[in-house]
């Protein structure tokens, strides 16, 4: 017999003081509200509150954003995400490098009491939403007690064939913290499934060039590593970095602050990693995470023919912007 963990994670919930006098929302109930809130209050600056306050405020919402540090999306490229706070706040009331101290009711309205600089002050809106991360639900099935190992955030420990460390059990998706994707959920069961079913032929998972994309506005796409990463690990590479509007479809679309960021290793011209921002980046990537699965390098794109004049070509001239 074999056992797949597949049960995900779900919100984890920050220790401020007040919100568990209050009703406030998750991602888990915000698309089921029987009613849209004329304003919102999001905690939090990942890519959760970001789609969600864009979907609001899209529909009218008045929606304001705090977030803890100093730059929305953080684990995006820091370019990328630069860019991104800048265009959202343009948008959206957004307080960065701000704390929340406590929330409370104010009559009708849920009240949040923030800091920054020492400075305190309190906003509030119909809805309050929490948007800080994720835990595994391994603790609600108390998988331990299997005794599955566990890691130190709870996520169940995989080896490269999707197996946990008891005989017969395996995990797949958010539940076993490799990549908190939908898409890489997909990928975990199919090779989970194909080895369950021939034991004798296993293979192990390849997550080479695993993509995201952040469904907001200005929408976001990444492959690979961030510049920083790659400065940290003191790998040497070289940058190309090209803007839709100085393509014929960026300039028709009048779109002023999309880009297209590339990074490749020197001599070899193996791609690190590409970074997008801008209208319909989530499909633009898929070019880069073709030629990075067929090791194709950045000449694999720039010898490719683009159609003239396709959105794409934003992606080919940021890959011969390198030269």
């Amino acid at each position: 017999a074999n056992i797949v963990i597949a049960a995900g994670t779900r919100p984890s919930i920050p220790p401020i003081p007040g919100l568990d006098k209050v009703d406030f929302i998750t991602s888990d109930e915000a698309l089921r509200l029987p009613k849209q809130p004329k304003s919102m209050i999001f905690i939090g600056g990942g890519y959760i509150a970001c789609e969600l306050a864009h979907f609001f405020g899209t529909l009218g919402t008045k929606v304001t954003v705090v977030q803890r540090s100093g730059v929305l999306l953080g684990r995006e490229d820091r370019e990328v995400a630069t860019k991104f706070t800048e265009v959202f706040s343009k948008r959206f009331d957004v307080r960065l490098n701000t704390a929340t101290n406590r929330v409370f009711r104010k009559g009708k309205l849920l009240a949040v009491e923030i800091e920054k600089d020492g400075r305190k002050s309190v906003i509030t809106a119909e809805q309050l939403l929490v948007a800080t991360g994720r835990k595994p639900n391994t603790d609600l099935l108390d998988v331990a007690a299997s005794g599955v190992a566990l890691d130190k955030n709870g996520f169940v420990q995989t080896d490269g064939f999707m197996r946990a460390s008891v005989p017969g059990i395996w995990a797949i998706g958010d539940i076993a913290g490799k990549w908190q994707f939908k898409h890489a959920a997909n990928l975990e069961a199919e090779y989970c499934g194909h080895n369950i079913l021939h034991p004798k032929d296993m293979v192990p998972i390849d997550y080479a060039a695993m993509p995201h994309a952040v469904f907001s506005s200005p929408q976001l796409a990444s492959v690979g590593h961030t510049e920083e990463e790659l400065i940290e690990a003191k790998r040497p590479y070289q940058k190309g970095v090209y803007a839709y509007k100085d393509t014929g479809y960026g300039a028709a679309m009048m779109e002023e602050d999309g880009f297209v960021k590339v990074l490749v290793y020197p001599g070899s011209r193996e791609i690190l990693g590409c970074h997008i921002i801008g209208p319909h980046a989530s499909m633009l990537i898929h070019e880069v995470v073709v030629a990075m699965k067929a090791k194709l390098g950045a000449d694999g794109i720039t010898q490719a023919i683009h159609v003239h004049p396709a959105l794409s070509e934003v992606v080919q001239r940021a890959f011969g912007s390198l030269d």
